[in-house]
């Protein structure tokens, strides 16, 4: 986000000086004054070139209307002005506001702003906002947020019942969470982990029940634990074996148990010997 920065210095304004200055006094007779006994006047000046109207209090406070047309009004005071019906303003040119104190604002009813170009708030103390109704904030193009993105500002959200995105999350660093929950899947582009002792491929390779970073990563296509898998249906391998080490319990293309085949499903032959000897465990079945 690009930074915020005041307005120009031509933007910032003075008060005009009177036509009639300590250099360009008014002419007689061009010059009409009526003075009161306290120290009001009333001026109204024609000299040529420097025609003007003034209105002067004794403390200072005055209405001068300028040779140009323009028009200063200067309280030495506080001043008031009360409006009983509406008010319209129309400015054709700029509007400069100079606040040397606080600002405050009541609004009783509703507050419209519409603004026809940029829009430019610059705060150098803190922000508050507080609405007791919902928020909406929409954007017809992008939506920047940042959170002092130069020296380390933190960004926090909080909700409380959940916080909503109807569209992709894209993270440029790690996401740190009590649960995350998805209702179709959860896609890696190198790998998923699962802490020191699981780990996911991007290729479908499974590791768990590895403690130690020296543990085996998780081989594409194979799936790595240290302890039971257990499944409520099934568990599928059409050309792998199941069984410790690989050993051949089952032969997973035949789909038969190897081991306990050869073992009950043993049978005597009549030699010209005798009798071919069963195995313990068949004799036992026997």
């Amino acid at each position: 986000m690009s930074d915020i920065k005041l307005p120009p210095a031509g933007q910032q304004w003075t008060e005009p000086e009177s036509a009639a200055n300590t250099d360009y006094q008014p002419t007689y007779p061009y010059n009409s004054v009526t003075q009161t006994e306290s120290g009001h006047t009333f001026e109204m000046d024609d000299t040529p070139t420097r025609e003007r109207i003034r209105l002067n209090h004794r403390s200072g406070t005055f209405i001068e209307m300028h040779p140009d047309g323009d028009e200063v009004h200067k309280v030495y005071g506080d001043g008031y002005e009360i409006i009983v019906k509406n008010k319209n303003v129309r400015i054709v040119g700029t509007c400069n506001l100079s606040i040397e104190g606080n600002y405050n604002i009541d609004v009783k009813g509703d507050m419209n702003v519409q603004v026809g170009g940029d829009y430019t708030s610059l705060v150098k103390g803190k922000t508050k906002m507080r609405s007791r109704g919902d928020i909406s904030i929409s954007g017809d193009d992008d939506v920047s947020i940042s959170a002092n993105e130069n020296f380390g500002g933190a960004l926090r959200l909080s909700a409380c019942d959940h916080f909503h995105l109807a569209s992709d999350l894209v993270v440029s660093g790690s996401i740190s969470a009590d649960i995350i929950t998805s209702k179709t899947r959860v896609d890696a582009l190198v790998g998923m982990s699962a802490g020191p002792a699981g780990f996911v491929s991007d290729l479908g390779g499974l590791s768990l029940g590895f403690p130690t970073p020296a543990s085996p990563i998780a081989v594409p296509g194979c799936i790595n634990t240290m302890g039971a898998i257990n499944s409520l249906t099934a568990v599928n391998a059409p050309v792998a074996n199941f069984g410790l080490a690989n050993i051949g319990i089952m032969d997973a293309v035949l789909m038969t148990d190897v081991i306990n085949s050869a073992v009950f499903n043993g049978h005597i032959h009549i030699a010209p010997f005798g009798y071919t000897s069963p195995s313990l465990i068949q004799f036992l079945s026997l």
